[in-house]
């Protein structure tokens, strides 16, 4: 029997971040989803072993209580959950944990461990970083130390290893059981869209089938689980008295050798009601009849930006008549629509931010998720700041939301980006017509709740940005890649340095021959 210990730290100020491994980021409103790799790692667990879970950012515990939560642990592996977004703090409770339990082997899982610098650093500290959390063998990770670090399914734990990458897209299919949903259940864990505050995360296939280069998602090549095993797992969420669904695919229905017969199912055996990720080339007229009739309420499109010519810079592939048919289709059906927005792709001027975001006030849904373009690790944004001189921790901090700054590119700052980020929340939300859409699909007084809350935290959230040190870090690094990329210095070969504001600074200035009290670097 293994007892295995799933840990995710607590996040500054009692954040809202979300450490998934394709990308990790600060809740937009007052939502905070359940942590779906740690899910399905449960999943992979023997009938009779054990799985402790404690989530320092869902229930808001500071430090000490933490530690001491973790003090009082025993078990046979530990598996921590880190975040690109909050990198420093997550690493300081790493340490803290490794300190505490040292004859304990310890994995790690997160957004920034897509690229290969991170992993290769952390693997001085842990155990091996796990990448792909449906293929795991719990019994031989707990048991790495005594086999002398035998190659393991689904984790890298020797450098140079074989990592799932962009270019790794082949179609599996997952084996293996459904989670532990009941060890997901705090009432921390909040969804945006749900009509019910009790809500479970199923997810259908794992990774995604396209390669846009600025999406973490890219580098998980799509498997597929079996229905028999999510249709088990549904007859388990029955029977703890949940009927909200958050299906956390990346691209909802894009194997529908699956999921027609799954959605058949879904509307002739079961009573959920439920939202989805999905690609508008995937909804077709009869498959959103499908969906409605197996109980979707919501879908989420990525429309990113109303320039199809710019997407395909980014090997996006969308088309707006296609994606205005599956948005007419879905109103038809009474269905609610959230379409996802980034604003900052490199070559976008203000005029093209703006074009998208009139984009946005014209479409009829009801949702708007408007983000800021990051350096995600693993993606091209990333990559191309490397290939200037960055190291992978100096792109740490930044996070869709703009909380801390952004990039910019050559035609904006990162805090005009952001500006224009917030000015459109406030557009699309404060809109009466909009107002008066969501009260008229407004299901029931726990419904309008959830949509308060959501829309009070969503708009306030515009209001009070923090000046981040990210913003300062890197400002004028993305004015002058060029000279950069010329003059590395030290730092951009200091593989694995975290470096302060102040010393990326100091060092910025020497390798462009400026006087310290030059402000381009401030």
């Amino acid at each position: 029997m293994i007892r295995a210990l799933l840990l995710i730290p607590p996040s500054p100020e009692h954040r809202h971040i979300a450490r998934f491994s394709f990308q990790s980021y600060e809740s937009k409103g007052n939502y905070h989803l359940q942590p779906k790799e740690f899910m399905a790692i449960t999943g992979c667990l023997g009938e009779r072993d054990e799985a402790v879970f404690v989530d320092g950012t869902c229930d808001k515990l500071d430090e000490a209580e933490f530690l001491r939560r973790v003090d009082g642990l025993s078990g046979d592996i530990i598996i921590f959950s880190m975040s690109n977004t909050v990198w420093k703090s997550d690493h300081h409770y790493l340490k803290e944990v490794v300190r505490r339990h040292p004859d304990t082997p310890v994995f790690v899982q997160g957004d920034i461990f897509l690229d290969k610098e991170a992993r290769e650093y952390i693997l001085s500290e842990c155990d091996g970083v796990v990448f792909y959390p449906y293929m795991l063998d719990i019994e031989k990770m707990a048991g790495v130390r005594q086999s002398g670090g035998a190659e393991l399914p689904g984790v890298y734990n020797s450098s140079g290893q074989l990592f799932f990458g962009k270019n790794e897209n082949r179609l599996h299919h997952i084996a293996g059981g459904y989670p532990r949903h009941e060890l997901f259940l705090s009432s921390g864990y909040r969804f945006p869209f749900a009509k019910h505050k009790k809500f479970a995360t199923v997810v259908t296939t794992y990774g995604c089938p396209f390669v846009c280069s600025y999406c973490g998602s890219a580098n998980l090549p799509p498997g597929v689980r079996s229905n028999d095993s999510i249709l088990a797992e549904l007859r388990h969420i029955e029977s703890l008295n949940i009927k909200e669904l958050w299906i956390y695919d990346s691209t909802f229905g894009f194997y529908k050798k699956e999921s027609v017969p799954l959605l058949e199912e879904m509307a002739a055996k079961h009573d959920f009601s439920w939202s989805t990720f999905t690609n508008h080339q995937i909804c077709t007229p009869d498959f959103l009849e499908l969906m409605k009739a197996a109980g979707c309420h919501t879908i989420i499109l990525g429309i990113d930006s109303a320039s199809e010519s710019n997407l395909k810079r980014f090997r996006r592939n969308s088309t707006m008549s296609k994606l205005e048919k599956a948005i007419v289709k879905a109103n038809d059906l009474k269905m609610n629509i959230c379409a996802d927005f980034i604003l900052g792709l490199e070559n976008e001027t203000r005029h093209d931010l703006e074009k998208t975001i009139s984009y946005a006030m014209q479409l009829p849904i009801d949702y708007a998720s408007f983000n800021v373009i990051v350096p995600t690790p693993g993606t091209s944004v990333s990559e191309k700041l490397k290939q200037d001189g960055a190291s992978i921790f100096d792109l740490v901090n930044f996070d869709s939301l703009g909380r801390e700054g952004n990039i910019g590119n050559k035609h904006l700052s990162g805090d005009e980006i952001i500006a224009l980020r917030n000015k459109a929340v406030r557009k699309f939300y404060l809109r009466p017509k909009h107002l008066l859409r969501r009260l008229q699909k407004t299901t029931s007084i726990e419904h309008f709740q959830i949509q308060m809350e959501e829309m009070f935290a969503i708009v306030g959230k515009t209001n009070r940005r923090k000046g981040g040190a990210a913003r300062r870090r890197l400002g004028a690094f993305s004015r002058r890649r060029g000279a950069f990329n010329r003059r590395r210095g030290a730092f951009g070969r200091r593989r694995g340095a975290v470096v302060s504001p102040a010393q990326f600074r100091e060092e910025w200035r020497k390798s462009c021959g400026l006087a310290s009290g030059c402000e381009c670097a401030d």
